[in-house]
């Protein structure tokens, strides 16, 4: 039996815009975001991403976003969509007790 992963949620900063004059038909009129991921200290992790933005969130802004194709189309009502992650989420603050780390978005 085939069980598909549940949508994995990420922190990242955004450190910039893709424009795009000309996209797939599938793409049109959603702005794409440039995302560092980051563990929960902050810390860069891994290689940046490009990804689906509904939000508007703002170049340096920490957010949150989904890395699985899939789950788009279901966030966003929009059936196959050629994307591996979106934004879902606009940070304010993190805080942790556990490390005492306060992370401010």
């Amino acid at each position: 039996m085939y069980l598909r992963k549940a949508p994995f949620l990420k922190f990242g900063r955004v450190i910039g815009n893709v424009v795009s004059t000309i996209k797939y038909e599938k793409l049109q009129g959603i702005r794409l975001a440039v995302v560092e991921p980051l563990d929960p200290d902050g810390n860069s992790i891994g290689s940046t991403e490009i990804v689906g933005d509904w939000l508007g969130a703002a170049v340096g802004n920490l957010v949150i976003w989904i890395a699985d194709g899939e789950a788009i189309g279901t966030v966003v009502g929009r059936k196959n969509v050629p994307l591996r992650g979106s934004i879902v989420g606009i940070i304010d603050k993190i805080d942790m007790e556990k490390s005492g780390i306060v992370i401010k978005g």
